[in-house]
């Protein structure tokens, strides 16, 4: 239903009223219990003041004894309506109808008791027709108006006619009998208008509460870390890729920013003194670097800081993409104006080395123009597959029986013994988001590089492969351990880098053509472990169960 086309003012006083057509909420029977704490209230007042004697004089001035034995009915049942009320049995407007039933009953007696009409008690029975429009619909109101009047005026009739008081006023009963009938329209009218509120209210408090649950789902289901901090640097919002993103493994809510990223809170603090700061952040338990963004939210006279945080790889994959594109047209031309000179260049250093007329020397020097020939064509190939490298089809892998058939295939090629490559896998079967081949060109690089500088160590196994798991996200990863001397700090800072090298016959792309692979795949490619018994290369995968749907 709309809840700007309530019907609020087209119904007739013989329908049911649509707007109490729904289940009575428990809030409805508030208003019920408050009505019936008045009724106690009053008859525990009138008793009290009857039995200390200090009541006024028309309490019970004709007939005492009805007036105390209707007084402790009264009360007993007011009580019994709190306990009825309290277990809202039975049903709202059945219970609506006898206690106000029971109230016309009950006021009439203490009313005949205090010397009828002219005791003024009837003007209790006012705020009782005023209670009973106002917990119920549409004639329903009118028949407590009703039943009032008659009431009334029976009453004072009996009086006349057995001289029960000496006087009785039929105009007063007829003023009463007026002030019921306006009290029920009034009444009805101003209830009516109540509920056709208090539905608008609920009908908005639904919409409200359903665009709540809305935000905070899109909210949290957002790839970008969001974090909102108040004026102290307590935690008011913190979405689930926050969560991942700083690798927490525990709840962030009623903390400081500061307990759980000391270093997310200083770069905040940085921003709000306007001071310049590095906008990249590699939290202690993360994956990945991150880049932050701070925006300040106002809302009256509180603020607040949103912190988007995002995940530096992807940024990073938008840069490669346009560095990419340009090297591409420029490896283009390179290689139409290189690689034929070249080939010629290779192709007449072969056939003067076939001479028979050649030297040693000559011949020694053929050799080294062929291996740099072909040394300069490797390199061109590496720049063209990096520039003409296409989007990963990603596809749905067992990481587990992927390594089992590589290894057999990378032992085999290589001629090593079964033992050279250890494999350690998860307990439970890992799956992740890669392309096969692009997979297999980087964990070939990698264990290449790896075995030639284990081979200088002469130890066995010359390669440790394992797979796991992290604590915080379970996010699947593969380590690759080498058994070489390590490498120097300044030389593990540049690795990453193109056409960084430290082999003289080194094209330097390799681990920069695994990284880009890895980064088309959303995965993430770090050097883990450097030390002086070798290095670990770890690759972070993204969850198959996510990310290949």
């Amino acid at each position: 239903m709309n809840a700007n086309s309530l019907p609020i003012h087209d119904a007739e006083w013989g329908e049911r009223d649509p707007l109490l057509a729904l289940d009575q909420p428990p809030a409805e029977w508030k208003p019920l219990y408050l009505f019936n704490v008045y009724r106690l209230t009053i008859i525990i007042v009138f008793l009290s003041s009857f039995i200390a004697d200090v009541a006024p004089s028309f309490l019970g001035r004709y007939d005492g004894r009805l007036f105390l034995v209707t007084g402790w009915f009264y009360f007993g049942f007011s009580l019994a309506c709190m306990v009825t009320i309290r277990y809202q049995r039975p049903p709202f407007q059945v219970q609506v109808l006898a206690q106000v039933l029971g109230d016309i009953v009950a006021i009439m007696l203490l009313m005949h008791a205090s010397g009828g009409i002219e005791s003024g008690m009837g003007m209790l029975l006012v705020v009782v027709i005023a209670g009973g429009s106002l917990l119920t619909p549409g004639r329903t109101a009118l028949f407590f108006a009703a039943i009032a009047s008659l009431a009334v005026l029976f009453h004072v009739s009996l009086a006349d006619i057995y001289f029960w008081f000496s006087n009785t006023s039929y105009t007063h009963a007829g003023m009463l009998g007026i002030a019921f009938f306006s009290t029920a329209f009034l009444s009805f009218f101003l209830a009516r208008r109540t509920r056709a509120s208090e539905l608008l209210a609920r009908q908005r408090g639904v919409r409200i509460q359903y665009l709540a649950q809305l935000n905070d789902q899109i909210v949290q289901h957002i790839q970008s870390g969001i974090i909102v901090v108040d004026v102290i640097g307590r935690i008011r919002l913190f979405n689930e890729a926050a969560h991942r993103l700083l690798g927490l493994n525990e709840t962030p809510y009623g903390r400081t920013l500061s307990a759980i990223c000391p270093q997310l809170a200083v770069m905040v603090d940085k921003w709000q003194q306007r001071q310049k700061f590095e906008p990249l952040l590699r939290p202690p338990a993360g994956e990945s670097e991150l880049i932050s963004t701070f925006t300040e939210l106002k809302h009256e006279e509180a603020t607040s800081v949103l912190i988007v945080l995002e995940d530096a790889t992807l940024t990073t994959q938008r840069a490669q993409q346009l560095k990419l594109a340009s090297l591409g047209r420029l490896t283009a031309s390179i290689a139409h104006e290189i690689r034929n000179p070249l080939a010629a260049i290779s192709q007449a250093s072969q056939l003067l080395a076939e001479s028979e007329h050649l030297s040693s020397a000559e011949t020694r020097l053929s050799q080294i123009i062929i291996d740099h020939t072909q040394r300069m064509n490797t390199i061109i190939e590496n720049v063209l597959q990096i520039s003409r490298r296409q989007t990963a089809n990603a596809q749905r892998l067992n990481l587990h029986d992927w390594l089992q058939h590589f290894i057999a295939e990378f032992v085999e090629y290589k001629a090593l013994p079964e033992q050279a490559v250890n494999l350690r896998c998860y307990a439970q079967p890992l799956w992740v988001c890669f392309d096969p081949s692009q997979l297999y060109q980087v964990v070939s690089n990698l264990c290449e590089n790896g075995l030639r500088y284990s081979l200088t160590q002469h130890s066995q196994p010359l390669l440790s492969l394992s797979t796991q798991v992290t604590q915080e996200t379970t996010r699947p990863y593969l380590e690759i351990q080498d058994y070489g001397g390590g490498m120097a700090a300044e030389i593990a800072a540049q690795i990453f880098e193109p056409f960084f090298t430290t082999e003289t016959r080194g094209s330097g792309l390799g681990l920069y053509i695994a990284k880009e692979l890895c980064d088309a795949n959303k995965a993430t490619l770090h050097l883990w472990q450097n030390t002086t018994q070798g290095c670990c290369f770890r690759i972070h995968f993204t969850d198959a169960a996510t990310d290949c749907l």
